[in-house]
């Protein structure tokens, strides 16, 4: 089978038309209906006939002929609970939603390709099913795709997927054997113990528990950072009911990052004795549990072979096969548990400007608020108006003798 650039220059129109479209109307997780029906037309209007499973799923089949193996093509297509703040002219419409993910693009590229595909349907040696899933980034779509029976009447016998990024100039990248991490969501729960902070002797501080917890986080990347890639960090915490009240529990979510089950295990036990550790220290009650679990994505070899060929016609020296797997999750890896697979990664590279603090300190300032840091993050020390005081007449001190350095030198020079 043979496109030619001719071909697929006709549709690019078509193309970035869709990609703009789902991109102004984005959906989060499991609330893709718009989206489902936008694409279900479109498969509609190329000649297929389409049906909407698992809620928001959309699911379309190129039957050429039934001894043909199936081939499925995967598109995620939910969007992210953030706002966007960008002036493009098909920015989002949808108040705190933003595609941020490409998936947007995946969406409009894989219905390109349906339609390039239909166009030639009589050179294809295979049947195509072309899946658009819901849910991929809470990590629910393919597991609720799989139980409607996608993968099946007709078998789908292979799998290909793929994503962009614009960590790397233009060129295209399959790992050669585990593409992304397992991925394991952590929650921590501290149970101190609530005292009116006119009496704090009488309490357990969920908060400056939560301080050393954060702190062994950050040693436990450093310890283990030898032995495994891994990453372990917390995204969210909360705590705490009023200013005045000592706080007696303090939740983090965070998420465990590696390339193998028995990694992912390691560090959750490494993580869980070190909270036991903190627990005799502080007589706080530290519960460290995975709360969900993505497997690792592993790339079938036969099909790492096909794709790499085909990688090296089309980019030459600028298709790489990695090594290195990328630390982000797909959860088609409840499909390549299943079906073999290849996942591809295209990449265009932009500048993007963001804007940056950049503090300028003499030694007397940056002792100053070093110390005021300590006091009131790393200690977590109660500051009456006597301390504040004293800071103050610290900060204008330090002022009075940076002035009078400053003076001299410039007398000196």
């Amino acid at each position: 089978m043979f496109i030619d650039s001719d071909d697929i220059k006709k549709v690019i129109p078509e193309v970035v038309k869709i990609r703009r479209h789902i991109h102004m109307y984005p959906e989060i997780s499991e609330q893709e209906y718009e989206t489902s029906k936008y694409i279900k037309k479109c498969l509609e209007e190329i000649g297929l006939e389409a049906k909407i499973i698992g809620d928001t799923g959309v699911v379309s089949m190129l039957m050429n002929n039934p001894e043909y193996p199936t081939v499925g093509l995967r598109a995620e297509m939910d969007a992210l609970p953030i706002e966007e703040e960008t002036n493009l002219e098909f920015k989002s419409k949808n108040k705190g939603v933003m595609h941020a993910c490409s998936h947007d693009g995946i969406v409009a590229t894989a219905l390109g390709v349906t339609r390039l595909l239909y166009e030639h349907k009589d050179e294809l040696k295979c049947n195509v099913k072309f899946i658009f899933e819901p849910a991929e980034e809470v990590g629910k779509g393919a597991k609720k795709l799989i139980a409607e029976k996608v993968l099946e009447d007709p078998k789908v016998d292979k799998m290909v997927i793929f994503h962009y990024a614009n960590s790397e100039p233009i060129g295209m990248e399959i790992q050669k054997s585990v593409s992304t991490a397992t991925l394991g969501r952590v929650g921590i729960e501290i149970i101190g113990k609530s005292s009116h902070w006119g009496e704090p002797e009488k309490g357990i501080n969920a908060i400056s528990v939560s301080a050393k917890v954060i702190d062994a986080i950050d040693k436990i990347n450093i310890d283990l950072k030898e032995k495994m890639q891994f990453v372990l960090g917390m995204g969210t915490i909360n705590g705490g009911v009023k200013n005045n009240i000592m706080a007696e529990n303090v939740k983090l979510e965070g998420t465990i990052r590696t390339f193998c089950e028995e990694n992912l295990e390691y560090v959750l036990t490494y993580l869980q004795d070190r909270m036991k550790e903190i627990e005799e220290e502080t007589k706080a009650t530290i519960k460290a549990t995975l709360t969900s679990h993505l497997p690792a994505l592993i790339n079938n070899p036969d099909l790492v072979k096909m794709g790499s060929k085909v990688g090296k016609e089309v980019f030459g020296d600028k298709f790489v096969l990695g090594e290195k797997p990328f630390l982000a999750g797909d959860n088609a890896a409840y499909y390549f548990r299943l079906v073999p697979g290849v996942r591809m990664v295209f990449f265009a590279e932009k500048e993007i400007h963001v804007p940056v603090e950049i503090q300028l300190r003499t030694i007397a300032m940056d002792f100053w608020a070093s110390l005021e840091h300590t006091i009131r993050y790393k200690k977590n020390l109660p500051i009456n108006a006597e301390i504040e005081t004293e800071l103050k007449e610290c900060a204008d001190s330090s002022r009075e003798w940076d002035g009078k350095m400053e003076h001299l030198l410039h007398i000196l020079t």
